[in-house]
């Protein structure tokens, strides 16, 4: 009889609402699943209800608040205190899972930025990531920053160091998956990690069923665009309906898809500028045909996003071979190219206003640009291997290096 192998994943939450974070560590649990491998889900129990009541059929093993975390929940709300004795929390747990018979590796999916602290669990080989933040405003959007955002990106290095000293979960580990490129290795480098155990990964896979669609097709004039993610205030919306403002023609139209903090304020702003009438507001759509069947009706995405690590979303839009207008900065650069999108240079507001309002403009009149730039970003998605078959089936390649380097035997479903 064969022994069993557990693929222990480590993640503060799992949600398919959460965020890009625990939408991935969701996604990542299910593929695994869906591929036979035997998997068992540390996670916060705030998460209980929706995992529960969606995925029966799946192995967690919740993290609960004591009465302490509690108290400092409320006292402290967002505080990086908060953040660090839920790691603690989070670590017991797994460490204690980890010495469970049958554990073969353990892979802790997230917190994603390089300087949170990731605490050591012995026993079972160890993989850390894709580890991607350090990603901050551009230049000429820095007074958009955040307070605690302003005293991290003058701190960053020195925080990198101080927490390296003491939390040496990244510094045992088998294996560092990064997928930042050379933004996020500069990063793990002021805290002395580098070398072969730093291998680049994409950030996220995306549902496989997008494969199964051809790329939009476009004919005649469209002024038709949505912007759909989290509407909080580093993703920007506000740029994109300032832009169709500022647009010459009021052929223009944005639809909003998504929800969050930001959505009152959007509101006021379209009413402010005179474009309520051209900017519907049309809530958080479930992922899945519904939302993808809406995405292909449209002439283009706009997503001037300032600190996105990554963006399942624009990764979303490219298999669909949706033309996508985006700030040059952080993971659209990394994700796209000029061949593939209408990338806007993050100069200052008033440019990438008029830049991204030209942008528009030009994609709603020429329909043959949109068919270009959506075909070439399907091909760019379908050769990196977005889908999520193609992106875990990589990082099981990944678990079974570590474990032969430990001379122990490769992972089964």
């Amino acid at each position: 009889m064969n022994e069993r192998q557990v693929i222990l994943l480590v993640a503060p939450n799992l949600s398919s609402r959460m965020g890009g974070e625990a939408i991935k560590a969701l996604s990542l649990l299910r593929q695994l699943h869906a591929d036979g491998y035997d998997v068992v889900q540390v996670v916060h129990e705030r998460c209980r209800d929706e995992l529960t009541r969606d995925y029966p059929e799946l192995d967690f093993r919740f993290v609960r608040d004591s009465a302490f975390q509690a108290w400092l929940f409320r006292a402290m709300p967002g505080s990086w205190i908060n953040y660090i004795v839920e790691a603690i929390a989070l670590n017991l747990v797994a460490r204690r899972v980890a010495r469970e018979p049958g554990v073969a590796i353990v892979h802790t999916t997230s917190p994603i930025s390089p300087v949170f602290p990731h605490l050591p669990i012995p026993g079972a080989p160890s993989v850390i990531g894709p580890i991607n933040g350090n990603i901050f405003h551009p230049p000429g959007f820095r007074h958009r920053e955040g307070r605690f955002s302003l005293v991290k990106r003058r701190g960053f290095r020195a925080t990198q160091w101080l927490m390296s000293r003491f939390a040496r979960g990244k510094h045992r580990a088998d294996a560092l998956l990064v997928s930042g490129g050379a933004r996020t290795r500069t990063a793990l480098g002021y805290a002395g990690l580098r070398g072969d155990r730093l291998i680049d990964t994409l950030d996220s896979g995306v549902a496989a069923r997008l494969e199964g669609y051809a790329p939009v097709v476009h004919e005649g004039r469209s002024g038709r665009f949505v912007f759909f993610g989290r509407l909080v205030r580093y993703k920007a919306c506000d740029l994109a309906i300032r832009a169709l403002a500022a647009a010459p023609s009021d052929e223009l139209a944005l639809d909003v898809v998504g929800g969050g903090e930001e959505e009152a304020a959007l509101k006021r702003l379209a009413s402010d500028l005179g474009v309520a009438e051209r900017v519907t507001f049309v809530g958080w759509v479930p992922n899945g045909p519904e939302l993808f069947d809406r995405l292909r009706s449209y002439r283009g995405f706009v997503y001037p996003s300032l600190a996105e690590a990554n963006g399942i979303v624009i990764q979303e839009a490219m298999l669909l071979g949706l033309p996508i207008v985006a700030l040059n900065w952080g993971g659209a650069a990394e994700l796209l190219d000029g061949d593939s999108a209408m990338l806007i240079e993050p100069t200052d507001e008033e440019g990438v206003i008029a830049a991204l309002a030209a942008a528009m403009t030009r994609l709603a009149a020429e329909p043959a640009l949109a068919n270009r730039l959506g075909q070439a970003a399907r091909q760019r998605a379908d050769a990196a291997g977005f889908i999520w078959p193609r992106l875990a089936k990589a990082w099981i390649g990944i678990y079974d290096r570590v474990l032969t380097a430990r001379g122990l035997p490769p992972l089964r479903p």
